[in-house]
């Protein structure tokens, strides 16, 4: 696909080579961590002391630290933020005159499309790593009980990988028609809080009622957070969990191909000056 490479190291570059977005980028997942997983404590929500209290904390949660809990809730959550914005650089390019430049250039219309996808993947990936740093440094933070096999590792990256993709390449989408930033800000603020709430980011399904816990099943956010979950509470994978697993992984893997199919046909029959 001619002209990507270069396209995303200019997204890149314009990222790291900005001093404010690339600092803010980087604390950003740091607070969610910090603040929002050390805010919930679980030991006061359940009324049993002791060892009943743990047990009642481990049949909910699977652990008694809800950082532990929420971690993969929060990097799915991270990303899902992140990748919400990546549409909104095809619209500065526009209004910039940039566009115009690519457009007349001998390169795929996908190139830029998918360049701005996979910058914004690896940007996500970066802020993953530190996130999971941050929580471990945490007092009270991240606690693999069960240690972490290379598959877990793979299952973690690739679940993440998936979900950035997938969200950046809607929002990117969205973006390819549009030509006043507001407008996809508006949509951003209308899609991403009820994708976050309705999901199994934050809080298990016992939580849920009946219908929100059916609707949260078939949300992608989902998929991705109970993905990484399985593998941070559990370690080495086996029965029944793996085969949840696996279906999780399965539904990312179908998105992401779905998306990448119709990324590129869109972009090459619609994106214009």
């Amino acid at each position: 696909m001619s002209g990507l490479i270069p396209l995303t190291e200019r997204e890149l570059k314009k990222w790291y080579r900005n001093p404010v977005f690339f600092i803010t980028g980087l604390l950003q997942p740091i607070f969610w961590i910090l603040l929002f997983g050390s805010s919930f404590n679980l030991t006061s929500v359940f009324s049993g002391a002791g060892a009943a209290g743990t047990r009642e904390e481990l049949a909910v949660f699977g652990t008694t630290s809800y950082i532990t809990f929420v971690l993969g809730g929060i990097l799915t959550t991270s990303s899902l933020f992140t990748a919400l914005f990546s549409g909104t650089s095809i619209i500065f390019d526009r209004r910039l005159g940039n566009m115009s430049r690519f457009l007349v250039s001998p390169i795929h219309r996908s190139s830029i499309v998918f360049s701005k996808i996979l910058s914004t993947t690896v940007r996500i990936l970066v802020q993953s790593i530190i996130l999971v740093g941050a929580a471990a440094l945490i007092p009270g933070g991240l606690v693999l009980s069960n240690g972490m096999s290379l598959l877990g590792v793979l299952i973690i990256i690739s679940a993440l990988i998936m979900i950035a993709f997938s969200f950046s390449a809607i929002f990117s989408i969205i973006a390819i028609r549009l030509k006043r930033q507001e407008t996809i800000f508006g949509i951003i603020n209308l899609i991403n809080l009820p994708l976050l709430f309705a999901s199994y980011a934050l809080f298990p399904s016992k939580f849920f009622p009946a219908w929100l816990a059916t609707v949260a099943e078939y949300n992608p956010v989902s998929w991705s957070a109970q993905a990484i979950r399985y593998v941070i509470l559990n370690g080495t994978l086996t029965g029944s969990v793996l085969q949840q697993t696996m279906y999780y992984m399965l539904y990312l893997l179908m998105l992401t191909v779905f998306m990448l199919v119709v990324v590129y046909f869109v972009s090459e029959k619609e994106i214009r000056d």
